[in-house]
């Protein structure tokens, strides 16, 4: 009985972060039906004098990195040989509308973000996610990451001033390459 209490007042929160690392409703589902059977089994290693809630979101963010990461090496060995009309079809449409293209530049762009917040340091992207993405207070980013107040904010400046670094050094590089050249001789 007490572990359905805890599924019921969990669920919501856990499914959040579920989705926020998935960016799919049903696979959200599932990843947080993953994270409850992972809590059940690591709930004997919860430290009583700590804070229920604190441990959980812990928990379940960090089962959710690793379920992203593992996705993330699955992906790309599946799309190493995908071709367009694939991508299409594979593509989530969050634009209301069904033109495949859009659909394309939104996850262009959020394959961009997501490879910037992949190469800032773990403690960064993890200040970053959990506010940013996840949308936690403060309060609950120093409880779950066990840091200071004043720590979780240098981390949330630092890492969006180092993913703004390399995601315009990034860009830069990429439009660099993506000029279109002038003929010898100028325009005609």
């Amino acid at each position: 009985m007490a572990w359905a209490t805890l599924v019921e007042q969990y669920q919501r929160r856990i499914w959040h972060v579920a989705f926020q690392f998935t960016g799919r409703a049903d696979e959200a589902e599932e990843l947080t039906q993953e994270i409850f059977l992972h809590l059940l089994k690591v709930l004997k290693s919860f430290d009583s004098s700590g804070s229920l809630p604190a441990w959980i979101q812990r928990v379940a963010r960090n089962y959710a990195i690793d379920h992203y990461r593992r996705r993330r090496r699955e992906r790309a060995l599946v799309t190493e040989g995908e071709d367009f009309d694939d991508a299409v079809r594979l593509t989530p449409d969050h634009s209301g509308d069904a033109n495949p293209h859009r659909a394309l530049e939104e996850k262009d762009r959020a394959d961009f973000l997501r490879a910037g917040i992949d190469k800032l340091p773990a403690e960064l992207s993890q200040a970053v996610i959990l506010r940013d993405l996840q949308g936690m207070s403060y309060e609950e980013m120093a409880t779950t990451l066990r840091v200071p107040l004043g720590t979780v904010k240098s981390r949330i400046n630092r890492g969006r001033l180092e993913l703004a670094r390399r995601l315009s050094r990034k860009r830069s590089e990429w439009s660099g390459v993506h000029q279109p050249t002038e003929p010898k001789g100028g325009p005609r």
